[in-house]
Parts: structure tokens; sequence; C-alpha cells
């Protein structure tokens, strides 16, 4: 493994995770034709097949499995030599690596600019996945903080909350159901009711609350992201059940309409997460007491017209 280096083992590592070159190559910032050169010079170097062709994309072989292992801890080791340079030179020239759940951006990019105000030398990434998916980067090490609603049951990690995180039905301000109050759950038995896809909190918290109340909407259409959705409930599709947090600009603008059903809005709890296992960088622990101490009060500020309608179901 003379020839190797770091940026072949950067994306051999997206590239398996992603199970595609393309999509590595974007991820990466690269061609495709630059992504597979790589990775043929990697094994070629290796003397041993890494991937195998998978339908349109790629799968590791027994033996990219087992470099795949180490790969990875390699590229741990080198990012907690980082942070570890880091804290020995000081917070401002650290990095941080962020991962949300993709609810979250339609927040934490506000927190995070808030937050370099005061620490304009941080490095940051930041990693938008669905629940399933962040959990896998937390486990693996690829990310310093988490920012969720459900944290993980199975992994040893710190879940701290800082703000509460409403779930309510949406739908087109044109759409009957806006002019009703305090409407049965099951009187929505008739909508065509537009959802996440599974892996992600929001279909989790939805299909909970769903079998609360012993209710089977008529249909459903699968969507894969909260922009999706948002558009086809304006468009007049279905109706929706999301954070609320995704839908300010569109209630501010009268796009998207709350609906007043009962038992609702649900409430549950957003929480900075990082692995116990793991010792957080100067700047990942700077971010997180960011978080704690300010994150809610930030948040009721970036949505004024959700917390007079919280503040209207609490009266």
């Amino acid at each position: 493994m003379k020839n190797l280096s770091l940026r072949q083992l950067k994306i051999f590592v997206s590239a398996a995770r992603l199970s595609s070159f393309a999509k590595a190559a974007e991820e990466m910032h690269l061609t495709a034709p630059a992504i597979s050169m790589q990775m043929r010079d990697l094994e070629e170097d290796l003397g041993i097949p890494l991937f195998a062709k998978k339908g349109r994309g790629i799968a590791l072989t027994s033996a990219g499995e087992y470099f795949l292992v180490y790969a990875r801890r390699v590229l741990r080791s080198l990012r907690e030599a980082e942070d570890m340079m880091a804290k020995l030179k000081g917070i401002e020239t650290g990095s941080l690596t962020i991962g949300l759940v993709s609810t979250a951006k339609y927040f934490v990019p506000q927190l995070l600019a808030e937050f370099r105000k005061d620490h304009p030398g941080i490095q940051v990434v930041i990693q938008v996945r669905n629940r399933d998916q962040l959990i896998k980067l937390l486990r693996e090490g690829e990310i310093d903080i988490a920012v969720m609603g459900r944290p993980p049951r199975d992994l040893d990690v710190r879940a701290e909350p800082f703000a509460n995180h409403p779930h309510a039905f949406i739908a087109a301000p044109s759409h009957p159901l806006t002019k009703q109050k305090r409407i049965p759950v099951g009187n929505l038995d008739q909508e065509e009711v537009l959802v996440r896809e599974a892996g992600s909190g929001t279909r989790a918290v939805m299909e909970n609350f769903f079998e609360q109340h012993r209710f089977r909407p008529m249909s459903t259409i699968e969507m894969s992201s909260n922009e999706t959705i948002k558009q086809a409930v304006m468009a007049g599709l279905g109706i929706s059940f999301t954070s609320l947090h995704t839908v300010g600009l569109e209630m501010e603008h009268n796009k998207l309409s709350v609906l007043d059903v009962e038992q609702t809005p649900v409430t549950r709890i957003w929480h900075v997460v990082n692995l116990t296992g793991k010792n957080l960088s100067l700047p990942a622990e700077a971010f997180r007491y960011f978080v704690l101490e300010q994150g809610n009060e930030l948040m009721t500020a970036m949505f004024p017209l959700l917390t007079t309608l919280m503040k209207s179901y609490r009266s």
C-alpha cells in the first residue's frame, strides 16, 4: 500500500456509504471518472477488487467490507489527531462536523450563523440525513454533533434537550378543513395523506399518533423530502402531518395552513446528541453549549407565527 493516499481513503469510504461512484463524486466535488480512476488505482495498489457492480450502483466485495473497517479507523484516528491539535492551538482553528435530520435544516443554519459571529475561524461541515442515516453516521464517528428529535436507544450517547418540536396537520389554505374547528382525527379518513419515507423521524411521530388514535388514512403518498411534500400540499394533492418548523415561511405568506385537529400539535423535543465514547473537540463543545444555552430563545424568535399558534392552543 505504498501509494495509498488519504484522498483515496475518503473517496473509498464515501463510495462505500453511498453505493455509487456518481453520488460519491457529487459529495467529494469531483467528477465520476476521477472517482473511478482513484478507486481503480487503489484496487491495483492493494491487488484485490474492493467493489463489484450491482444494478446501476456498486457494492463492496468481501475484501472491500474488511478494508472499510480499517479505512474508517484510519480516518477516525486522523480526525481525533486533528481535534487534539486544535485543542492545543485553541478553539478558533478547529473544525466541526454537524449532522442534522432533514427537518433541522430549517433552523440549524441560523443557529450556526449566530454561533459563527463569535467563532468565525471554525471550519464547519454539515451532513443532512434522515434519522436512520444520521444514527449510522453518529455510530461510525463521522460527525461530532447530531441535532435530532428522537435520540437512538441502542447507542451510548449523551442526548440533551434544548427546544420543543411541534408537529401538526397542514393543508392548502383553500382546503375545506381549514374552516373547521377541533376536527376529530377520524374525520380525516377520506383525505389523501402525504407522508415522509420510512426511517424519517417525522414518519415515526405520525405513525405513533395514528396508532394511538387507531386511525388509518384512506391512502398515503410517500415522498422523500419536506420540500416536495410542502409543494404537493400547496398544490392541493392532499394534507400532511409534519414538523411545524418546516413550514414557518409558508405560514407567514399564507401558503399553508395548520389544521385544528384534536390532540394536535403533537409536541416532541429537539436534542443535541454526541457519542459518549468520543471526546468532543473544543469547537464541538462550544457549539453544544451554544445550542443548549441559546437554541430555544433563538428558535422562538425565528418562528413568530408558530410561537403565537402554540400560545393559542395552550389558552
